[in-house]
């Protein structure tokens, strides 16, 4: 009896810290809270990219639960860092940011061809999944054209600034630019010639003390 009661305490246990398809367990929800870096959105999309090929091979190979997996995986992935852009929750300057969702949009642009594809090649059973990973897809793309613009004008005037800085920071600087060479230097262009003023001497063969 002992034993039979071990055994359903253990299934209990199991069962509790199993974590189904589609959910989110507590690092993940602290993550997706949490702002993002560059480098974080490069890994995240890197990962996606990752996910449909695993769900193309499910595809191919007929494994309707291997692919609903894939495609969640896909979806919770790319639901964060889209939760992430749109709420403004990213770490690094205005440059960072512009790439970051220069990136978001041109890796969901060939996710959603990807699932496009997919779509048509697997049971009906299996559409549902590919349906909703490609809505999360289109949102994300959706969130970064949305901001594009934004990124874009901070950007110019990031660069706007560090360009008046860098002239006021000139404009400090002793001015030589534009100078004649060798202004001030005796024998120089422009200064008096060389020997005091003295006329040099004659050509060979000149007149010289008033005999011929």
């Amino acid at each position: 009896m002992m034993r039979k009661l071990n055994g359903i305490r253990l299934m209990l246990i199991l069962a509790a810290s199993a974590v189904l398809p589609g959910t989110l367990t507590a690092q993940q929800q602290g993550q997706d809270q949490r702002a993002v870096t560059l480098q974080e959105v490069k890994d995240r999309l890197k990962e996606n990219e990752k996910h449909l090929e695993e769900a193309r091979k499910r595809g191919r190979a007929g494994d309707a639960a291997g692919l609903q997996v894939a495609l969640d995986n896909y979806s919770r992935n790319m639901g964060g860092l889209d939760q992430a852009l749109s709420q403004g929750r990213f770490e690094g300057d205005e440059f960072g940011r512009l790439e970051a969702l220069e990136r978001v949009d041109k890796g969901t642009r060939k996710h959603g061809e990807v699932l496009a594809d997919l779509l048509n090649k697997v049971p009906e059973q299996a559409k549902p999944a590919i349906e909703k990973a490609m809505q999360v897809s289109a949102h994300g793309r959706e969130t970064a054209l949305g901001n594009l613009a934004q990124a874009r004008a901070e950007r110019d005037i990031a660069v706007a600034r560090r360009e008046q800085a860098r002239r006021q920071d000139n404009a400090g600087r002793p001015e030589t630019i534009g100078q004649p060479s060798g202004i001030g230097r005796a024998g120089s262009m422009g200064g008096p010639p060389s020997g005091g003023g003295r006329p040099s001497p004659g050509p060979s063969g000149s007149r010289s003390g008033g005999r011929p």
